[in-house]
């Protein structure tokens, strides 16, 4: 298999993108794979996490892109250490805080592409933006666009009920994550732990999040094995569809347009509850499992902010 690599990124700062690149090491790294974390950051906030909190395995390399020297040379530079990492284990995570001096090709190395943003009108309407500068490269037909999906972080329990993510038109197809919820307990993590093994509602979420993660992976992975198989025998135009032609992940099966958030929100959770259902057969799961009445976000339910999406109130 080859390896997973993963760009996680946003043009604003805030948004969690080290906390989500660090602790998504640390949870790819507990599932069993050989994780590499790149940190492109100035500051290095993810790598000084990762190599301050418990050692649990992953490889951490922190270099800071030339991008005062502008042209090709900072794509250049994170080609050559994506690649290199690449080489020697299954996952490669890359923190990086994106700037209009980064050609947009760099998406094209990634398998998936990770957006943080928080709910706030202000932020989603720049990530938003950030996005439609961007279109080109998720709607690519000539290369393999990466997989994009869009995680609200740092969100507050009582921001579940809101509808202000119906009130943003976005201009490209994504998948939405469960969202990240705000918590002291994970400012007190900083350097000392991952939020994986908080015990409350916010390292709930983070588990979540990083089951979504694999569930992107695995669709992504057999999306490209179905196209393999097609284009092997000659009948790859049959993957396309409307506009999204030669899309790398099988069409519409896998990402919705943005006027149906909430049924992208559901594929994940499908593909999910499809692979634990046997699971939830034996005595010992149906003893751990949520209560239906649980509104955690650990019961996988759909916040109500995703379940108005579901009523036409977004439009491309």
């Amino acid at each position: 298999m080859s390896t997973f690599k993963i760009l996680v990124t946003s043009q604003k700062g805030g948004v969690g993108k080290s906390t989500v690149s660090a602790n998504l090491a640390a949870y790819m790294r507990r599932q069993g794979q050989s994780v590499t974390l790149i940190d492109f950051d100035t500051h290095g906030s993810s790598s000084t996490w990762m190599t301050r909190a418990p050692n649990i395995g992953v490889v951490v390399q922190h270099h800071v892109l030339p991008l005062d020297q502008g042209g090709n040379r900072p794509i250049l530079d994170a080609r050559l250490h994506l690649r290199r990492a690449a080489s020697s284990t299954e996952v490669v995570i890359c923190d990086l805080t994106w700037t209009d001096s980064i050609a947009g090709e760099l998406m094209f190395e990634y398998d998936l592409v990770i957006v943080p943003t928080s709910v706030s009108e202000i932020e989603l309407t720049a990530t938003a933006g950030f996005l439609s500068r961007h279109r080109w490269v998720f709607d690519s037909a000539i290369h393999t666009p990466p997989t994009l999906l869009v995680c609200p972080t740092r969100v507050q329990v009582e921001q579940l009920n809101s509808d202000v993510f119906s009130k943003q038109r976005f201009p490209v197809s994504f998948m939405l994550a469960p969202p990240v919820l705000e918590a002291q307990s994970a400012r007190e993590m900083f350097e000392r732990g991952y939020l994986m093994d908080l015990q409350d509602a916010c390292g709930a979420s983070f588990n979540e999040f990083g089951k979504s993660v694999c569930a992107a992976r695995e669709m992504r992975e057999s999306a490209q094995g179905m196209r393999q198989t097609i284009n092997t025998r000659g009948t790859a135009s049959s993957m396309r569809t409307a506009g999204a032609p030669n899309r790398a992940t099988a069409g519409s099966n896998f990402l919705a347009n943005s006027s149906t958030l909430s049924s992208q929100y559901s594929i994940l959770g499908r593909h999910r509850m499809q692979k634990v259902r046997p699971e939830e057969l034996s005595p010992k799961a149906a003893v751990q499992a949520p209560a239906p009445q649980n509104t955690s976000i650990a019961s996988m339910s759909i916040p109500q902010f995703l379940k108005r999406m579901s009523m036409g109130v977004m439009s491309k």
